[in-house]
């Protein structure tokens, strides 16, 4: 009875153990259908033809407007302001009468000194001609001379006085912000305010490092602003110092660019973009298709396949400077090679691609 027994235990596991695997192979070969019928994975991308390019390296340091003409407006001599004729921020010409200081006293001397003068001239008119007949000294009509130019000597002070007393725009410009009144009293030698000039063109000074090659007088420049990034301005190398700061090693520069608007103020902090290499021929392609990971940079080379489709290939790349949307590649690619662009990163190695804008029936993945 147990031999019995375990010979039917033993064919109710047989039985089961050949289910099992029978259910096993079953639910193996349907999937195996289910995947053959199933359309091969795939991703659309956009695409580029690796191409060559012309790049010039750049370099971005920060640059300073200075204006073509400017000034700290000064008064040599002391005294009070009787005319005043610049208003803080308005425009003034050249020649224009900017202020000037009480010289009462000055054309009351002058007065004098005038009157003395005409008396000195009238001797000494009568003295030579008494000496051209004898009848007086060498020596008084010498002393008379004298007299005269003395007389003439003090009376030019006097006129010199007055004119240092009176100021002048020596150039259009605009007046910065003061605080002078009329009847105020001024100290000798007192900062009166600032005069800007008024130009077409202005300067932007800036300094480069050493390590790079010294640009030439008439090399142009892109100037942008902080506030404002999209405005360029096309300025032109006019001056290099002499010298390199003892400083910091840097040479200093000084471009001129057109400014009509007078949108850049002195002293204004801007970009500065300066070439520092010969323009060369260069491969180029879009940043989106770069991809980085741990272990550096790559692209996807799409290998063509048929029917419009492609195979991706990851391939290494050894990137150089970038160019707004545009990178420079050293090595890994050489122009007419097809890449991903723009979903690039939806790839793997060995995926099926298609072209993006082109219909595809057996494409699933976007």
């Amino acid at each position: 009875m147990k031999i019995h027994r375990w010979v039917i235990t033993l064919i109710v596991l047989l039985l089961s153990l050949a289910g099992i695997w029978g259910y096993k192979e079953l639910l193996n070969t349907t999937r195996e259908q289910q995947r053959k019928s199933m359309p091969e994975p795939s991703a659309t991308v956009a695409t580029e033809n690796v191409q060559i390019g012309i790049y010039r390296k750049n370099t971005k340091v920060n640059g300073e407007v200075r204006a073509y003409k400017q000034l700290e407006l000064h008064n040599e001599l002391a005294g009070k302001i009787s005319k005043l004729n610049m208003v803080s921020g308005s425009r003034i010409e050249a020649g224009d009468l900017l202020l000037e200081l009480d010289y009462s006293e000055e054309s009351a001397e002058i007065i004098g000194i005038k009157a003395l003068l005409k008396l000195k001239l009238h001797t000494y008119k009568r003295y030579s001609r008494l000496q051209q007949n004898k009848e007086i000294r060498d020596e008084l009509v010498d002393q008379a001379r004298a007299e005269v130019e003395t007389a003439q000597s003090e009376l030019a002070v006097l006129q010199a006085s007055i004119r240092k007393k009176q100021i002048y725009a020596p150039f259009t410009a605009r007046v910065g912000i003061h605080n002078l009144e009329v009847g105020q009293y001024l100290d000798s030698n007192t900062k009166l305010t600032q005069l800007i000039g008024i130009y077409d063109y202005t300067w932007v000074d800036f300094n480069l490092p050493q390590t790079y090659r010294e640009l030439a007088l008439g090399s142009q420049v892109s100037i942008h602003t902080i506030t404002d990034n999209s405005r360029e301005y096309q300025a032109e190398i006019i001056a290099v110092d002499p010298q390199l700061s003892s400083s910091s090693r840097q040479l200093k520069y000084r471009a001129q660019f057109a400014q009509s608007s007078g949108a850049l103020k002195p002293n204004t902090l801007v970009t500065v973009i300066a070439p520092v290499a010969e323009a060369r021929e260069q491969v180029m392609i879009s940043d989106m298709a770069i991809i980085r990971d741990q272990l550096g940079e790559y692209v996807f080379v799409l290998e063509h396949e048929g029917d419009n489709s492609y195979r991706a290939k990851r391939q290494k790349v050894v990137l150089g400077d970038r160019h707004e949307d545009r990178v420079v590649v050293m090595e890994g690619l050489v122009p007419g090679t097809l890449i991903a662009t723009k979903g690039a990163f939806k790839l793997r190695p060995g995926l099926k691609v298609f072209l993006a804008g082109k219909k595809n029936a057996t494409d699933t993945a976007s």
